[in-house]
């Protein structure tokens, strides 16, 4: 007789380590978050009312009433006609995008398991809010792409830098100094604000950082030109063609993100076969969203996972999260003869011009 196989069995950690922890490392979100927080800024193009009335227009057409800047007729001789240009109007309708995810756990899968049910509910909460954080974060991008300016007053653009496909082209050469012309560059077209956010991709990272560094005590002093600028960086602020990096400028405010939920959750209605709606928040979501919960019981005996067999009638509970986004650039009337606030540039390794 033999001990041996009670004696050899597996020895297993407790749960959770941090043996997982780059296998769940969660991604940056610099467009949001400069999004989120020019939507909060004094100067946001975003109204109190447009946030109010955001929350609850489902179903509905939102729109924005704007005024077109006028042009004024100068003329030199006085006269008894008086003639004068009249103002004219424009609606900007605010478009919303829903995205949805889903949990499915069955409680007694965690019965006999290291990994708890509270902990797995956990795991699933944190995964979807960084999957929709990477989808909006992409639709960001894509929003300042088409938001950015086609035509600049200055001549800084088209002398100093090049101007290709709506993107001013920075050379190696200039790099050290780019930020230092966007002053200036935003001064020829009025505006003035005080402050710029630049959200770029994080191949500009070590410009920055190498620049901003180099102060008073350095042979050479170019940390000046950082000081009434934001900077964040994302993964998702697409890099064309040949160049090695790719941002954004604009002045603080010029980018608004709205939120909303359905109207069930925002009720918090109940119905008669135990659905509930209700809002919440979820960790790692800087705003509420609505939450669909179910639970029923039901055969889940096919799951793939082994020992899973005898679960013919158990408990499964659903969660069924979801929200709706609009994310609003500056209005702009014709952007082939108005520059825009939303400025896109590229660093490049040729010299051009």
């Amino acid at each position: 007789m033999s001990l041996a196989k009670t004696y050899l069995q597996d020895i297993r950690v407790k749960f959770p380590s941090n043996l997982d922890s780059h296998e769940n490392r969660v991604t940056q979100t610099g467009l949001l978050t400069a999004a989120l927080a020019m939507t909060k800024s004094p100067a946001s193009i975003v109204s109190a009312d447009l946030l109010e009335k955001a929350e609850k227009s489902n179903g509905l057409n939102l729109d924005v009433p704007v005024m077109k800047k006028g042009v004024v007729t100068i003329s030199n001789v006085r006269s008894c006609t008086i003639s004068g240009g009249r103002s004219e109007t424009d609606l900007v309708r605010i478009t919303f995008k829903t995205v949805r995810a889903d949990i499915l756990l069955v409680p007694s899968e965690y019965e006999k398991n290291q990994v708890k049910y509270l902990q797995d509910l956990a795991k699933h909460l944190r995964e979807i809010a960084e999957a929709f954080k990477v989808e909006i974060e992409t639709d960001l991008d894509t929003a300042l792409d088409a938001a950015k300016s086609q035509v600049y007053g200055s001549a800084i653009v088209g002398t100093t830098y090049a101007f290709t496909g709506g993107a001013i082209q920075v050379p190696e050469s200039r790099q050290k100094r780019f930020f230092n012309d966007l002053q200036a560059i935003n001064f020829a077209d009025d505006f003035y604000e005080p402050r710029s956010k630049v959200i770029s991709s994080h191949t500009i990272m070590p410009t920055v950082s190498w620049y901003i560094n180099q102060g008073k005590d350095n042979a050479e002093n170019t940390s000046f030109q950082f000081a009434d600028k934001d900077f964040t960086f994302s993964n998702r602020v697409d890099v064309d063609g040949d160049a090695f990096g790719t941002g954004y400028w604009m002045p603080d405010g010029s980018l608004g993100f709205i939120t909303r939920i359905d109207p069930d959750a925002r009720l918090a209605h109940k119905a008669g076969d135990g659905t509930e709606w209700m809002e919440d928040t979820i960790p790692g979501l800087p705003f509420p969203v609505g939450i669909m919960f179910k639970s029923k019981c039901d055969d889940k005996s096919a799951l793939e996972e082994a020992g899973l067999a005898h679960l013919t009638a158990t408990l499964v509970n659903q969660w069924q999260i979801s929200f709706d986004y609009a994310i609003v650039t500056p209005y702009n009337s014709d952007n082939t003869t108005k520059p825009s606030p939303i400025r896109k540039f590229e660093f490049v390794a040729d010299e051009t011009p």
